[in-house]
């Protein structure tokens, strides 16, 4: 369970991220309902797409650490693993996941009904598409242009997806992805689930499933400073 410095994200039982994108860094604040500040902040450094994991950070001013997390898990503030998120669709065993290897593996796919949330003691919670639109996106046809590289984009920008993560004994979660505001909404249906690991779930999402014009955009910038390529 979740330690003191993240006892306030765990008790939430549904929260929003909304996702900055910007050239020198990614964040995701985590608010407990519109127009309440955040009470959690992933932040990396660089792009969207860079391989780098984020900060979790709480408390007030949110400057506490409370953790280390990538697209494939999280890491406790004494670097402990709170669980992974497999995104291999069953290429990697989950014990060779490591909470922080990211989502920009070769084995990763984009259809989050393929992934696996694993936290010890819970069964591991699959992904599921709830609705029409949900499905439509993401389904075999999307899975076998996923695995030979085409991208289809521009219809689900302007849609909300929908995911449930749940299992036998477990109800799970439930995320809400709107890429036109670069928000999620999250609703957890089962408090044993850690907060953080769902994090790490939104983590996924964000670089897998999400889209925005921004990220292309940003994602195709180099990192440049006033100087940095002056001469000395």
């Amino acid at each position: 369970m979740a330690g003191e410095e993240a006892a306030e994200l765990q008790a939430l039982g549904s929260f929003s991220a909304l996702i900055g994108l910007h050239r020198d860094r990614t964040t995701l604040d985590i608010h407990p309902a519109d127009g309440v500040p955040a009470v959690a902040r992933l932040t990396k450094v660089g792009p969207l797409r860079k391989r780098a994991a984020y900060e979790l950070f709480t408390g007030p001013g949110l400057k506490t650490p409370a953790g280390q997390l990538s697209a494939s898990g999280i890491l406790d503030s004494a670097g402990t693993p709170v669980g992974i998120v497999n995104l291999s669709n069953g290429k990697v065993p989950d014990a060779d996941i490591h909470p922080l290897s990211g989502g920009l593996r070769d084995y990763v796919v984009d259809n989050p009904s393929h992934w696996r949330v694993v936290q010890p003691g819970l069964p591991a919670l699959t992904g599921r598409a709830m609705d029409g639109p949900t499905k439509l996106f993401h389904n075999a046809v999307t899975d076998a242009t996923d695995k030979i590289g085409i991208d289809i984009w521009a219809p689900d920008y302007f849609v909300t997806l929908t995911f449930k993560f749940s299992a036998p004994g477990c109800e799970g979660f439930t995320v809400v992805l709107t890429s036109r505001k670069s928000r999620l909404d999250v609703t957890v249906h089962d408090p044993r689930v850690d907060r953080r690991l769902i994090l790490a779930c939104l983590a996924a999402l964000t670089l897998r499933v999400m889209r925005h014009p921004r990220r292309d955009i940003l994602d195709g910038l180099p990192l440049w400073r006033p100087g940095r390529n002056r001469k000395s």
